[in-house]
């Protein structure tokens, strides 16, 4: 879990997100560093300061060592504790939103979706084997859960959607990501009602 504070769009903020590159088996989201999200969420709430989440992740860990670390508990304090923040919130659901580690980060104030992610408590292929006993039945298991970020973004669980087009770069759809994190945390600034207000602010 990567803990940063940054700038996005121009706008100081604390960024909370999985490094994908390490996310191998083995290595999957487990209760440290879902604690880990949680102190980078209270940070934010000290510094007074929007929290940036992003998702792009296959899950969290899945072994006794995860279960008997308290993983479960880690996953339902972290959707506490971000849905109940009161500065700025944006989450991004930038790939793969999978499981319980996807479901930590995803209760914000403004959920950005880039036009290709998707989030499920469990795989279209898992929940198709649950069911079915077998992997064939994914697609259609995925249709009817709506899953996918155009789907959330329908039943209003996403509020802004990224394009994705095949020729789009990288840094292309990052500073499309950006471009939406900077409008999002712009609207909650101004929309924000006066018991969210710091001390300062009030004082101010």
């Amino acid at each position: 879990m990567v803990v940063a504070l940054t700038r996005l769009a121009d706008r100081p903020c604390v960024l909370v997100g999985q490094d994908r590159s390490r996310q191998t088996p083995g290595h999957e989201l487990g209760p440290g560093a879902l604690r880990e999200a949680r102190r980078g969420m209270r940070l934010a709430e000290e510094l007074g300061l929007p929290l940036v989440t992003v998702i792009d992740t296959p899950g969290a860990e899945l072994s006794a060592r995860a279960e008997e670390g308290a993983i479960a508990p880690e996953i339902a304090r972290c959707i506490a504790t971000l849905a109940s923040l009161r500065v700025p919130t944006v989450s991004v659901l930038l790939g793969q939103g999978c499981g319980g580690g996807a479901l930590a980060l995803f209760p914000a104030r403004t959920v950005i979706a880039a036009e290709q992610a998707w989030l499920a408590p469990l795989p279209p292929e898992g929940a198709s084997l649950i069911v079915f006993g077998d992997l064939e039945h994914a697609a259609e298991l995925a249709d009817r859960q709506r899953i996918r970020a155009v789907d959330l973004l329908a039943d209003g669980f996403v509020q802004r959607l990224v394009p994705e087009r095949a020729d789009d770069t990288a840094a292309e759809l990052a500073a499309a990501v950006v471009a939406e994190i900077g409008a999002a945390l712009g609207e909650q600034s101004v929309g924000r009602a006066p018991e969210t207000l710091s001390r300062q602010e009030i004082a101010g």
